[in-house]
């Protein structure tokens, strides 16, 4: 069996760089780059919202979020909150946060919102034999006062086309959205197999924001996909099911 470094990426910044050079994704990649004092400098001064995220991490775990309001910024980690008066005060918070460990930043992106709470979306890309197939789509929205969408923190599942509904959509514009994020992932999922050939099973993180416009949050290379129980198609989770244990029959999860 295929040990899981040959499988699985851990690296968050190499998983974005499989992405970068494509000319149809590109647009679609919110601008990020690794963790420097001069990085960080810039992207306070140009964008309201910044996220800070490890590069080794799972589950939402060690997630900033920093929005400027006027001349302050205002840090959420985890459900709370603490404002600072300069940039150079939150950027002292920051690296005393990450200390040593490698991190990435990225622009925030506003997505749409369900009861006031920020919603993305799950799309789980499998490849059984040569070919890759989205198999489906969940949205996943932040509860209480979190930043992350995480449905290991407390993340709640709404389906795809009832959270569009909701948010004011209309049918066309729900499935154009869904032909859309299809397409793209299928893209992002063979470029990203070009690059690495053993991986099979992609989770990708889709944003969408209020102009409507389809954003790349993350690409996970080791899904969880529970999420799928609340899908409309009551049969979906058990085909995920079948196909992911017919991948995990060749690949280990020994390193």
């Amino acid at each position: 069996m295929l040990r899981k470094r040959y499988w699985h990426v851990k690296n968050k910044w190499r998983r974005h760089l499989s992405l970068t050079g494509d000319p149809v994704l590109r647009p679609h990649l919110p601008p990020t780059r690794l963790l420097r004092r001069s990085t960080l400098r810039k992207f306070l001064k140009k964008y309201d919202v910044v996220y800070v995220k490890p590069v080794y991490g799972s589950f939402g775990n060690r997630i900033l979020r920093i929005a400027r309001q006027g001349d302050e910024y205002v840090l959420h980690y985890e459900n709370k909150s603490k404002r600072y008066s300069s940039r150079k005060k939150v950027m002292k918070r920051v690296f005393r946060h990450a200390r040593s460990r490698p991190y990435h930043i990225q622009r925030g992106i506003r997505l749409v919102k369900l009861g006031g709470r920020p919603v993305d979306f799950r799309v789980l890309v499998l490849r059984t034999d040569s070919k890759w197939n989205v198999m489906g789509i969940m949205g996943k929205a932040a509860t209480g006062n979190r930043v992350v969408t995480n449905y290991h923190h407390g993340g709640r599942a709404v389906r795809f086309g009832e959270a569009l509904h909701r948010a004011g959509w209309t049918r066309e514009e729900i499935r154009r959205a869904k032909k859309g994020i299809e397409r793209l992932s299928l893209v992002a999922a063979e470029r990203f197999g070009r690059r690495h050939k053993h991986c099979r099973r992609l989770g990708i993180d889709i944003g969408l924001d209020r102009e409507k416009r389809i954003w790349f949050i993350e690409v996970n290379t080791n899904p969880f996909y529970e999420l799928f129980r609340h899908h409309e198609d009551r049969a979906l989770y058990a085909r995920i099911d079948r196909q992911m244990k017919r991948i995990a029959s060749k690949q280990s999860n020994r390193w």
